[in-house]
């Protein structure tokens, strides 16, 4: 049984005139035009002229608008009325149980009169072939006088005759990529580009109208050259290739030096550059930096990690800040705005790249011990900013010297701008940019590499850190891995969000720090620093002898670490050039708050563990008995007070009771994970037991 349905009134309308009226361009009876507010790239709306059509208009959009309303503006720039959805009269149904499909429309004879008759002349034809060489399709080329270049796809009909349109895309030149298995290949963006290589001897290729096939086998282990058109859409394309080959080829990205605007491969050659300079170039450039790219990795096996192959002494923790800061790991140092990290971030770069003096004062509440080359990229200060705070900070020209080659500083506003190291693709999710790759692949190679640094984060993480714990997540991992692979210390600038009670602990500085937990969670290390409240800046001003300004005092601590880490607060005062300045052993005869006693007794406690003369709570070994080997502030106070502290610290979980190798009492202090704490302290000798 069939149902009745109401059939429209074939409408015909002229393509031309459709076109007129919306401001695009027809071919035979389709219409391309952007759409409202978009002036560059490819069309965004598609308007197929068909007489059995609603009002003889088929709409359809591809840049994400609503698709009613791109419809009523083009009935509207047709002198139509607006659409209705649900009207059947426009959109005919079927009852309920029905279900129609759309039939694909079988091709019609090809037919270029309707290019020849507005001036075109086919200038070019570029044929697509199976891995036999028969041919599939052609994309010809059609050139104008005055108007833009275009392209047309035409298909054998079997009967030495065409049709419009073509199959399954293909990688253009297939049979010549099967024939020879061996040889590099060039990715380029049209078949003019390919076709002016091959005729030099080299394999390339391209795809018909930028569609990439999904079959890339014939590509598959090779290596592959992308040369990049010098503009946006090359540039766009280019991106395009190398991801569809990541995985598949091991592809290089070449951008032709001396190109000019839109200019391609042929243009360069033209300009009289040599094949010998072409593979120089793609002899000595660097692959593209994808986890895909690389070859496969070992599988891993559970079996060859049972805990006895870790034999003999466990390497020493080795620091880039002694005590605070180890290295190869990732770590973020956060601030409240007008703090001053950035500038004391700089500082420590100079330290490491070119050393520092044994009376210099603590920077990050240590003394730097590793030295080698820093890199740093920062996208808030420009060139000038940068040039005066390293005349600051270098007042004795090392900067001239050799070691001036150890300390790179990139200050993006000047170097071309902020770039994106992460962002979320639409299809792909969470990703690490090609940007970031690139600067991985420059870190891998730089030999002594001990620092680098992103300041400030959020100007390189396009991702909601903010909401997002799987968003701090990835960025985290990507960063423990860079650490893991160069060994340096990769650190973060972060802000802090703004607190409406001080912050009085280092407890109350991690909790302001801005964004999900999981993105301090996720490193190694965090360093905060804040201006201190205004009744303590002003005692502090007064302890050191300085004049009170607002932001002049600064406090700082490790607030989270992985391991053993000096959790003391330190106290830093800026200096005339802006330079925060640690000043915490200067502010010993004063009185030090509860919160900072303990942790310095924390501290003395791990570091006696440490040399392997642990304390006791009490007796002979007891912190009191021994107090000569604590800090000064802790030999001043009453048995009483020391004790309380320390019982204080053990409820907290800060500090640990231990037993020693033989003994079966805990009683040795330590801390979480240290050496005793863990069952692998050794004393030394002469050492209280």
């Amino acid at each position: 049984m069939t149902f009745p349905r109401v059939q429209p009134e074939p409408v015909y309308r002229n393509p031309e005139a459709v076109a007129r009226a919306v401001g695009g361009k027809a071919r035979g009876n389709r219409v391309t035009v952007h759409a409202p507010g978009h002036k560059k790239g490819s069309p965004e709306i598609s308007i197929l002229v068909d007489p059995s059509a609603p009002r003889g208009l088929l709409v359809n959009c591809f840049s994400g608008e609503d698709p009613v309303a791109m419809k009523d503006w083009v009935l509207a720039k047709c002198g139509e009325p607006e659409f209705t959805p649900g009207d059947r009269s426009e959109r005919p149904e079927p009852r309920a149980h029905l279900k129609l499909v759309r039939r694909a429309e079988p091709p019609k004879p090809f037919n270029d009169q309707y290019l020849v008759a507005r001036g075109y002349h086919r200038s070019a034809t570029y044929d697509y072939t199976s891995t036999d060489g028969e041919v599939l399709f052609e994309v010809l080329r059609y050139e104008h006088p005055t108007d833009t270049k275009t392209f047309v796809q035409r298909q054998p009909d079997g009967h030495e005759g065409w049709l419009n349109g073509r199959g399954d895309a293909v990688p253009y030149r297939l049979h010549e990529l099967a024939a020879n298995t061996a040889d590099p290949v060039f990715v380029v963006e049209g078949e003019k580009d390919a076709d002016r290589l091959a005729s030099l001897g080299y394999l390339a290729t391209t795809v018909p109208n930028g569609s990439w096939p999904e079959d890339l086998s014939v590509l598959s282990g090779r290596t592959v050259y992308v040369l990049a058109d010098n503009d946006a859409t090359g540039d766009k394309k280019a991106v395009v290739a190398i991801d569809r080959l990541s995985g598949i080829a091991t592809a290089y990205r070449i951008d032709l030096p001396g190109l000019p605007p839109k200019g391609d491969v042929s243009d360069w050659l033209d300009a009289g550059h040599s094949q010998d300079e072409l593979e120089e170039l793609c002899l000595s450039a660097v692959p593209i930096a994808a986890n895909d790219n690389a070859p496969p990795g070992k599988p891993l096996s559970i079996f060859e990690w049972t805990v006895d192959r870790f034999v003999g002494e466990a390497p020493a923790v080795e620091y880039l800040v002694d005590g605070v800061i180890p290295l190869g790991i990732p770590g973020m140092v956060s601030a409240a705005g007008d703090t001053g990290k950035s500038f004391a971030l700089l500082e420590l770069h100079r330290r490491v790249a070119f050393g520092s003096g044994i009376y210099a004062p603590p920077i990050f509440g240590g003394r730097v011990v590793s030295e080698g080359v820093s890199v740093m990229i920062t996208s808030e200060d420009d060139a000038n900013e940068v040039h005066r705070r390293i005349a600051a900070l270098d007042e004795k020209g090392d900067r001239f010297s050799s070691a001036g080659k150890r300390m790179i500083v990139v200050p993006l506003p000047s170097a071309g701008g902020a770039r994106a190291f992460w962002k979320e693709d639409r299809r792909l999710g969470l990703i690490e940019t090609d940007d970031f790759k690139r600067i991985c692949d420059q870190l891998h190679s730089i030999e002594g590499l001990r620092l680098v640094t992103f300041d400030p984060l959020a100007s390189f993480a396009h991702v909601a850190l903010n909401e997002d714990p799987t968003a701090g997540q990835f960025v985290c991992s990507s960063l423990a891995r860079l650490a893991t692979e160069t060994g340096a210390t990769i650190l973060t600038a972060h802000h802090m969000r703004k607190s409406k009670a001080p912050i009085e602990t280092l407890a109350d500085a991690r909790e302001a720090i801005r964004g999900s937990t999981a993105l301090v969670d996720g490193l190694r290390l965090a360093y905060a620093m804040w201006p201190a409240d205004e009744a303590r800046a002003k005692r502090t001003c007064k302890s050191l002898g300085i004049h009170y300004q607002p932001n002049r005092i600064v406090l700082g601590g490790v607030v989270k670490a992985n391991g053993a880490a000096r959790r003391i607060m330190s106290t830093y005062a800026r200096n005339e050039s802006g330079l925060l300045i640690d000043k915490t052993s200067g502010l010993g005869t004063s009185a030090p708050a509860q919160d900072d006693l303990r942790t310095a007794l924390v501290i003395a406690i791990e570091a006696a563990a440490n040399a392997g003369a642990p304390f006791t709570k009490t007796g002979a070994s007891g912190l009191f008995e021994m107090r000569e080997r604590l800090p000064e502030e802790l030999r001043r106070i009453a048995k009483g007070r020391l004790d309380a502290l320390a019982a204080e610290a053990l409820e907290r979980g800060e500090i640990v009771r231990s037993a020693a190798k033989g003994e079966k009492t805990a009683k040795w202090l330590d801390v979480p994970g240290g050496l005793f704490a863990i069952g692998l302290g050794n004393f030394t000798t002469g050492a209280p037991r």
